[in-house]
């Protein structure tokens, strides 16, 4: 039989990610029957919302030249995360708690980074499974698939 015919890195690539990417992007209520899923869509309507209406979708075909505004516009929403984040913690740690320093980022920060390294992992998890469903034959190493 002979061994199997290598697939370009590209083209592995594109079948990843035309799997995954199969939907548009929506912004639409869940309906898995989930109440946890729903009163998370609710808390983050006001973020999702804002951000698909000011971010033109760089996975769309009828946006694919708007990539400059797409990267201009996800830095502008990344610096006013940034602005509150510091402003709260300030404010939390000045007026709040009467103290000169702020102990609150110590705490937050790494929250924060802990839950956006769990959404990598798992984006992660659905990758490979699309990657052995697809591509049964093919290896695939941890530094080519991810990188934090």
């Amino acid at each position: 039989m002979g061994e199997p015919q290598a697939i370009p890195q590209s083209i592995i690539y594109e079948l990843v990610n035309e799997t995954i990417n199969k939907e548009d992007v929506n912004i639409n209520c869940p309906r898995d029957g989930s109440i946890i899923s729903v009163i998370k869509y609710i808390i983050q309507m006001p973020l999702t919302h804002s951000q698909f209406l000011t971010i033109p979708s760089p996975l769309s075909k009828r946006n694919d030249n708007y990539y400059p505004l797409t990267l201009v516009m996800s830095v502008l929403w990344i610096w006013v995360y940034t602005w509150i984040i510091v402003w709260w913690t300030y404010d939390c740690t000045v007026y709040a708690f009467d103290n000169f320093f702020s102990l609150i980022p110590m705490f937050l920060f790494p929250l924060g980074v802990m839950l956006r390294d769990i959404k990598k992992f798992d984006d992660f998890r659905v990758a490979l499974k699309v990657f052995r469903q697809e591509l049964p034959d093919q290896e695939i190493s941890l530094a080519e698939s991810y990188s934090p």
